[in-house]
């Protein structure tokens, strides 16, 4: 460097250089060579050659052209790399790409550079040296840069580890027992609604494709899968949830419950299906019914006979079963154990005036509302002066509300005090039709008042079965507690007690609970229990416990846990929308919510045939039935002597609403450009002449923002719990360091594709 002295040390080490032998010189030159030849060679681009040198000297122009051509990458100082960015230039197998070797072979090259140098050669930068990893790094980047994150994925602790949580690991034995038993591989595929089962035309956004076992997205999804049941089971064990004794009653029924159904399910298959019915049976049917069959075969209807028999033998065949294993159980009721006291008449009075605050009515209105649009309020005048002449509220909603009808409300005087323009409600009497009311956003609005209701308290009548029901179920609480050590029935050495049943009865829905008020509903009830413990001791007489069927059960624990989560995690922090969210919502969806005009239709449709050989003749039907129309003619009875259509026999009525988009261009064209109950002209479409009569006709509609209020609080709701459910299970699997490897993975799926 010119104007600044040397460094002495670094004079010193070029001279030492200089001095070397030439073959020394030549040997390390030929160690390196070697080393770039042996990272071409992991990377796949070129393969080493023994004794290259030599042989290129012996052979023959011819034969380093051959060779030359076979591999004709070669790294020198003038060597060019495609263009990392240009995704054109690169196509790159990267499942065939040995990642593990490439990192070896960098390793090792850089440990050519620093191993076994004295201090002062390791602070010298041998660049020829150094080369050899930045050909390595220049040749992967040929390779494309999507190739680095390979690169860079975790490495599993053990070769077999495909994830890993809490410090547990997956292996591939474990998963692949896991899509066994989850049938993945079988259901991978749904049947394509477009290409049936030839899978081979299906882009993989289609819902037939939704993650199959043959993609590393699907194998990552499982993993998945398969580490999110144990980490759930792991937090319900930490949380001490499991040890609660409604969560341990909650998944005994639930197995119960699933292993009763399985059973029947299995008495169904061997008893019941047409396949199960004997050839006996068969025959003796067929015997027994031949005018049914008019001369046909027992092969051409022995299929018909197994449905019906089997059909037969649905009714009433559980019952009997049932009944059937209650005479070998040594079966033991005591319903009278059920009986409680009613609630006298005493009882009920006492309990209404203890909780008269319970039975408080607040001053309130309901009201029916025809709301007129900004752009039409003009209008207003007409439709009140009409409701005021005597025509009919809602016919007069039907023709000037943009929805076709009236808008229904309640409004509370206490709770809603600032009613805004519906304040007027409190001044006016029931069936009175308010003034003109101008809204705050520009439209119009009539109010008629329903119904008021004044402060007051409900009068016993009216409140009286609500009270016996609540006693009721005071009293079985009271007997049902002091009497549980009662038995209720036996089924052989099993004793069930009351205890028992009002524990069932307890995790029932307070609905249902209200249907078991009395002494005849709650012996059915226990029906139902006997005719479960029966079949569930049955059950357990032959049971197979086979891999599926056990981890079936386990799933179902899974889910019921995963439900106690959500309820804990999620729901229990779910808050109401406001209402200026719900605003903002409407003001920002406008276009969402708009319902698009729509038609009702009747049509008439002539035939042209297939490749239009009874055109003329069709247009000339089409045409008379038209004039027949245009002369004053009912279109419903056009249509039943003209058209062609099943609809025919109705008068040409089509069901249902049809919006423009649903219809096509040319139909829809003519269809909405009339109003109802026109008709169109004659309309040429799919080898077939139409002529359609509007039968109602809407116009595009936002409805207000009061009608879809509680459209658009749910659907609020429900974005905020997924949101929260999403956030729960990662932060699940981020607490668990759920990792994922995909270096594994692509092993096993290369491994799926080789058939191995």
């Amino acid at each position: 460097m010119e104007g600044k002295e040397r460094n002495p040390d670094i004079q010193e080490e070029e001279q030492k250089e200089e001095q070397k032998p030439a073959e020394q010189m030549n040997e390390t030159e030929e160690q390196e060579e070697s080393a770039i030849a042996d990272l071409l060679h992991v990377l796949g681009i070129k393969k080493k050659l023994i004794n290259q040198k030599t042989e290129a000297e012996k052979g023959t122009d011819t034969e380093r052209e051959e060779t030359e051509n076979k591999f004709p990458l070669e790294v020198t100082a003038d060597t060019t790399f495609p263009d990392v960015g240009n995704e054109e230039t690169m196509q790159v197998d990267t499942e065939n790409v040995d990642f593990d070797g490439i990192e070896q072979a960098l390793t090792e090259s850089l440990d050519m550079i620093v191993a076994e140098e004295s201090p002062s050669e390791k602070r010298k930068i041998n660049w020829k040296k150094a080369g050899i990893v930045a050909a390595g790094l220049v040749i992967i980047g040929g390779l494309g840069w999507g190739v680095l994150p390979d690169l860079t994925e975790p490495r599993p602790p053990q070769p077999d580890v495909v994830g890993s949580y809490s410090g547990n690991n997956i292996t591939i034995d474990q998963l692949n027992k896991f899509i066994a038993v989850e049938s993945a591989k079988e259901r991978e595929h749904m049947l394509c609604p477009t290409h049936g089962y030839d899978h081979s035309k299906c882009d993989p956004s289609e819902d037939c494709e939704a993650h199959p076992i043959d993609s590393l997205e699907g194998y990552r999804q499982i993993v998945t899968k398969l580490a999110v049941e144990q980490i759930v089971n792991n937090w319900a064990e930490k949380q001490g949830i499991t040890n609660r004794e409604e969560v341990k009653h909650g998944m005994e029924d639930l197995l119960n419950d699933a292993t009763v159904e399985q059973y029947m399910a299995d008495l169904h298959e061997e008893n019941i299906s047409p396949e199960s019915i004997p050839k006996l049976e068969v025959q003796e049917y067929y015997n027994a019914n031949q005018k049914e069959f008019e001369g046909k075969t027992l092969e051409e209807v022995e299929d018909q006979i197994r449905q019906t028999l089997s059909e037969q033998k649905d009714e009433d065949f559980m019952s009997d079963y049932i009944e059937e294993l209650k005479k070998t159980a040594g079966l033991q009721v005591d319903f009278e154990v059920l009986k409680t006291a009613s609630p006298t008449e005493q009882e009920v009075l006492d309990y209404y005036n203890a909780n008269a605050d319970q039975y408080q009515t607040e001053e309130q209105a309901e009201y029916s509302e025809i709301k007129i649009p900004k752009e039409k309020a003009d209008t207003a005048d007409k439709a009140l002066r009409r409701i005021r002449g005597g025509e009919d509220f809602q016919d007069i909603a039907k023709e000037f509300s943009p929805t076709g009808k009236s808008i229904t409300g309640t409004i509370k005087k206490e709770t809603d005090q600032d009613t805004g323009e519906k304040a007027i409600l409190w001044e006016m009497k029931e069936g009175e039709v308010s003034d003109l009311v101008t809204n705050y956003d520009g439209t119009v609005s009539i109010l008629r008042l329903d119904k008021k209701q004044a402060l007051g308290t409900k009068p016993l009548s009216e409140v009286s079965e609500q009270i016996k029901g609540t006693l009721t179920l005071q009293k079985i609480d009271e007997e049902y507690t002091s009497r549980k050590n009662d038995i209720l029935f036996t089924v052989h050495s099993r004793r069930y007690t009351l205890g028992e049943f009002y524990t069932e009865f307890k995790e029932l829905s307070d609905v249902y609970q209200n249907q078991l008020l009395t002494y005849d509903s709650r012996k059915k009830l226990v029906e139902q229990i006997i005719a479960k413990e029966l079949l569930l001791e049955k059950s357990g007489d032959g049971a197979s416990g086979n891999d599926r069927e056990e981890h079936g059960f386990e799933e179902l624990k899974i889910q019921y846990l995963y439900q106690i989560m959500h309820q804990e995690e999620v729901d229990a922090n779910l808050k109401e929308p406001t209402e200026e969210e719900i605003a903002q919502y409407y003001e920002e969806n406008k276009e969402e919510l708009t319902t698009p005009a729509s038609v009702e239709l009747s049509m008439i449709w002539i035939d042209q045939g297939s490749d239009g050989e009874k055109k003329e003749q069709a247009f000339s039907k089409a045409n008379e039935a038209l004039t027949f129309i245009q002369d004053g003619g009912d279109f419903a009875e056009a249509a039943k002597k003209y058209s062609e259509d099943a609809s025919a026999s109705s008068g040409g009525e089509i069901s249902g609403t049809f919006y423009k988009d649903h219809l096509a261009q040319s139909i829809a064209n003519a269809v909405f450009s009339l109003k109802k109950g026109e008709n169109s002209e004659i309309v040429d479409y799919n080898d077939g002449y139409y002529i359609f009569n509007v039968r109602k006709k809407t116009k595009e509609n936002l409805a207000p923002l009061e009608e879809l209020s509680e459209g658009i609080k749910s659907h609020l709701k429900e974005q905020e719990h997924d949101k929260q459910m999403e956030d729960m299970e990662q932060k699940m699997l981020d607490e668990a360091e759920f990792t994922i490897y995909d270096r594994t993975l692509k092993k096993l799926l290369k491994e799926d594709k080789s058939g191995k």
